[in-house]
């Protein structure tokens, strides 16, 4: 072999083996590795009674998005073959999310997210697992109907949260005096004490805070969708392993029925009674990571 030839040749193998480290690094630092070197698949959620993710009477965490998380963690025990990996759930206020994802506090995060285009520059997500959209939880005697009614009104929204963005993108024009709060339970307590008119977040979320609420005969949700929200959970950015787990596990819920079935067990229910819209039985129908500007 002439020596140009080889050196060029050795100089590509340096380069590979180089890229090959390189990769092994990364699958190190991953949420894999993470997990099997602690034992435990650390679980983020932002608690949202009754629905997606909370803690039940007895203090175990459950929920629709619960019931699906432990469906992944089953394929993360069956990927390591470590059928004795614990849980560790975590409540999170929505702004801890993602900087607690990026810096591996958290392997997952289970909760209600909604799938943004700008948090995908941060985080990567699972296919979309339920589809919501922002309304407002107000007492009886408030009614709202879509942006025009909001003027001058006094609204609460949680921080981190794209109800949040969407109620401050109308605050200049409806003259909107807005209350940040860290939590939901939190923006519900100043409607329940008249001191903000309404509340705006998701609507699935609102009916499970109403069913939680002392005063639920005196609340209830109102105004039109200001928006369409497809839930997702988030994942650690580039995060491939994981990722393919997550999809799997997703994807095989969706094609067995038993996505649906968990729909069934969490919303359709004596409290609750909301049925699947057409956006859900579409993301089942042809699964998706669409995001939303």
């Amino acid at each position: 072999m002439p020596i140009t030839l080889l050196l060029k040749s050795l100089a590509v193998f340096a380069a590979l083996s180089l890229l090959g480290l390189a990769c092994q690094a990364q699958g190190r630092d991953g949420a894999l590795a993470r997990i099997a070197r602690s034992g435990t698949v650390h679980v983020g959620y932002i608690p949202t009674p009754g629905t997606f993710a909370f803690r039940d009477a007895a203090g175990n965490t459950v929920g629709y998005s619960i019931d699906v998380c432990r469906k992944v963690v089953d394929g993360i025990r069956k990927a390591l073959a470590r059928p004795d990996l614990r849980v560790d759930f975590r409540p999170l206020e929505a702004a801890q999310r993602i900087p607690l994802l990026k810096a591996g506090s958290i392997d997952i995060e289970c909760g209600g997210n909604t799938n943004t285009v700008g948090r995908q520059k941060e985080v990567d997500f699972s296919h979309t697992l339920f589809t919501t959209g922002v309304r407002f939880l107000a007492r009886q005697s408030v009614q709202l109907d879509g942006e025009p009614s909001l003027w001058r009104r006094r609204i609460a929204v949680s921080n981190g949260t794209t109800a949040q963005e969407t109620v401050q993108r109308a605050q200049r024009e409806q003259e909107i005096a807005v209350t940040v709060v860290a939590t939901d339970a939190e923006g519900v307590r100043l409607v329940e004490q008249g001191l903000v008119d309404a509340f705006a977040q998701d609507d699935v979320l609102l009916y499970g805070l109403i069913a939680a609420s002392p005063v639920r005969d005196s609340l209830h949700v109102t105004g039109r969708h200001l928006t369409v929200e497809p839930y997702a959970f988030m994942l650690p950015k580039d995060d491939a392993p994981l990722r393919e787990i997550v999809d799997r596990t997703v994807l095989g819920l969706m094609h067995s029925g038993e996505l649906a079935a968990l729909y069934r067990k969490w919303f359709d229910t004596a409290t609750l009674r909301i049925p699947m819209s057409a956006h859900m039985r579409e993301n089942i129908r042809y699964p998706n990571k669409y995001g939303i500007p």
